[in-house]
């Protein structure tokens, strides 16, 4: 034995080898790594644009260009939002409220279940933290460092030239510098200015009043905590409207559904009134015109029920899964496109859609995982194999299906013809898969964008105080009062909130009445035309009132220097 083991050939690699092999297993194993990073899921969180004042732009990463954007469109991890001047943005990712100031360029570096990172690179930016959850996993940074929430509150970070502000109206927050220093804490009503010229220096003060915080704490004490966590999630993003614009009923086979109150169009179906707009994460995505439209079409399911349109949640999540688009596409077109009509018949579309009913799994046409599909449906749904097999409801249903029916129009229901109202065969076909970019964008309006180089004007400086220290740009604050602006109340918990539900009147006309003729349509797609000039001049009150507030911002500044300039006079 001693003898066998002895004669037995021994392996010996030099250097040389070691590389060979080395290269060999990299190889070997690239093509698993990239598998592995090709089943990776979309972002299950995103954030909705619940107002803009003035002109905001949102980057597209592969136009490379800037586009503007509008209410209810949603933004999601890796976006870059930029504002003009004189423009304002208010986002909302679940129960958190997230405002941005003019001349400000915000990215949103992590939006997922475990972080929330905003990256600050100009300008000021507020959110408002109703949870200890969200206090938590939400970090602002700036080039000087991270500032972190200790508790649920309301903060402010601005970024300056050279250093950066930190504002707390309620709460308690954390920096932590990018240079390795010890952090700074802060509390209610302080304000810490932070730079650092060759070690770290803060300077605390009193909070003082300016023009973007009085309009975020008008917001915040405005939009209050309103009653959804009865049967949604109140980190469902876009769930805090539902009981300004609807009730809620039991319905015996879908259990408790959300019903609009405030749906004046007789044809008005689920999907209709609005725009697509493409995300690089989930592709075509839903943008609705309603001032309540991102929750209903981006969780749960649409069912025609009692003669009217109602939203179902499904089960209660505490942090569901968004979807782009819950519907199901069709299409009576080819991929080239021919413009002959038979007739007084039009061509047949080349795209429409549907909404999904409850109890329909909703297969994505973006990049995912098994897993993924099995959290945006109800795994029950999943498991029965006569909800998977059976024909979706609505593809048939001619006042369900909206279609775009020539390049550059509004979106029409599918039309219809003979009198018992059918439509025309082969225009309902159902769609594998969504359509891709190039597809549905060439029959799409054009969208405002502008060159990725335009940049938004820069603040004017302003003459510094000599007595004011290393103060960026020469910004004086005015101390309203020893104590700071006023300050909100006890923030109450997202449930505790008695916001009674406008009493607005169910509409006669029932959209899901196939007899029912369709109102007459304009062509410009827009329903919610009194509300949208109600917000246009509210906007237009909310800029004359920024203008007389910078008016009187800079007099008052004006004022303080004389007297300071006075007292130096006098000393002298």
């Amino acid at each position: 034995m001693a003898s066998t083991a002895a004669s037995a050939p021994k392996l010996v690699l030099n250097r040389r080898a070691w590389r060979v092999l080395a290269l060999t297993l990299l190889v070997a194993l690239a093509p698993g790594a990239k598998a592995q990073d090709g089943d990776r899921d979309p972002p299950t969180r995103a954030a909705r644009v619940v107002d803009v004042i003035g002109d905001a732009w949102l980057f597209d990463h592969d136009t490379r260009e800037w586009v503007r954007i509008t209410r209810n469109q949603t933004v999601a991890e890796g976006d870059r939002l930029r504002t003009d001047d004189r423009a304002r943005v208010s986002l909302r990712a679940g129960s958190t409220t997230i405002w941005l100031d003019e001349r400000s360029d915000l990215e949103l570096s992590q939006l997922d279940e475990d972080r929330t990172l905003l990256q600050l690179d100009r300008g000021d930016v507020a959110v408002r933290l109703r949870t200890a959850e969200n206090a938590a996993e939400t970090r602002l940074r700036t080039r000087e460092g991270t500032a972190q929430p200790e508790r649920e509150g309301l903060y402010r970070v601005e970024q300056l030239d050279r250093g950066t502000k930190v504002y707390v109206w309620q709460g308690r927050m954390r920096f932590d510098w990018a240079r390795g220093a010890m952090p700074v804490s802060m509390g209610t009503g302080e304000q810490v200015e932070l730079w650092w010229p060759d070690s770290p220096r803060a300077e605390r003060g009193p909070l003082y009043s300016d023009g973007f915080g009085d309009w975020v704490l008008a917001e915040s004490r405005e939009e209050g905590d309103r009653p959804v966590a009865r049967y949604v999630s109140p980190e469902m993003t876009g769930a805090e409207d539902l009981d300004r614009y609807g009730r809620w009923e039991t319905a015996p086979d879908y259990g408790p559904v959300w019903i609009p109150t405030t749906v004046v169009v007789a044809d008005w179906a689920p999907y209709r009134y609005g725009r697509w707009v493409w995300s690089r994460h989930w592709g075509w995505t839903w943008v609705d015109d309603a001032p309540w439209g991102f929750a209903p079409f981006h969780y749960g399911r649409w069912v025609s029920w009692g003669g009217r349109w109602c939203w179902s949640p499904g089960p209660y999540v505490h942090r569901p899964v968004y979807a782009p688009a819950l519907v199901g596409w069709v299409g009576g077109g080819t991929s080239v496109s021919v413009n002959i009509t038979i007739g007084n018949r039009p061509p047949p579309p080349r795209f429409g859609w549907y909404p999904l009913a409850p109890r329909e799994v909703y297969v994505p046409a973006y990049r995912h995982t098994p897993r993924y599909v099995s959290r945006i449906n109800d795994p029950r749904d999943l498991r029965d194999p006569v909800t998977v097999q059976r024909p979706h409801r609505y593809r048939e249903v001619p006042a369900a299906v909206s279609v775009l029916p020539a390049p550059g129009a509004g979106i029409q229901p599918l039309p219809v013809r003979g009198p018992d109202r059918k439509p025309d065969p082969g225009w309902v076909r159902p769609l594998p898969v969504a359509p891709g970019r190039g597809d549905l964008a060439a029959v799409l309006p054009a969208l405002p964008t502008r060159a990725v180089d335009a940049e938004p004007q820069r603040r004017v400086p302003r003459t510094p105080d000599g007595n004011m220290g290393w103060r960026s740009e020469g910004q004086v604050p005015v101390r309203r009062d020893a104590r700071g602006p006023e300050m909100p109340a006890q923030l109450p918990p997202a449930v505790a909130n008695t916001v009674p539900m406008p009493a607005v009147q169910q509409p006669a006309g029932l959209p899901m009445r196939t007899g029912q003729e369709p109102a007459p349509r304009t062509g410009d797609n827009m329903p919610w035309r009194a509300q949208q000039q109600r917000d246009l001049q509210q906007r237009d009150q909310q800029q004359r009132d920024m203008q007389q507030q910078r008016e009187a911002q800079q007099q008052r500044e004006l004022q303080q220097r004389r007297d300071m300039e006075q007292q130096r006079e006098q000393q002298q």
